[in-house]
C-alpha cells in the first residue's frame, strides 16, 4: 500500500531541514585550509535538498489535484 501523501511531505521537509542544519554546521567549523572540502560538502547536501525538494513538490500537486 502506498504511503499517505502527507507523511511522506513531512518527511522530507524534516529532512531538508536536517541536511540544511549539516550545511550550516559544516559552514561554520570548516578551517581556512578546507575550502575544497566545503565546496564538496555544500555541493552534495544542496543537490541531496533539491532532491528532497522536488519529491514533497509532487506530493503536494498530487494532494491539490486530488483536491479539486
Amino acid at each position: 500500500m502506498e504511503e499517505d501523501p502527507l507523511n511522506r511531505i513531512d518527511q522530507e521537509l524534516a529532512e531538508i531541514d536536517s541536511l540544511l542544519t549539516a550545511l550550516i554546521f559544516i559552514s561554520e567549523n570548516v578551517d581556512d585550509h578546507q575550502h575544497e572540502l566545503m565546496r564538496h560538502s555544500a555541493t552534495s547536501l544542496c543537490y541531496i535538498a533539491h532532491d528532497k525538494i522536488a519529491a514533497a513538490h509532487r506530493d503536494v500537486s498530487r494532494l491539490l489535484r486530488m483536491a479539486a
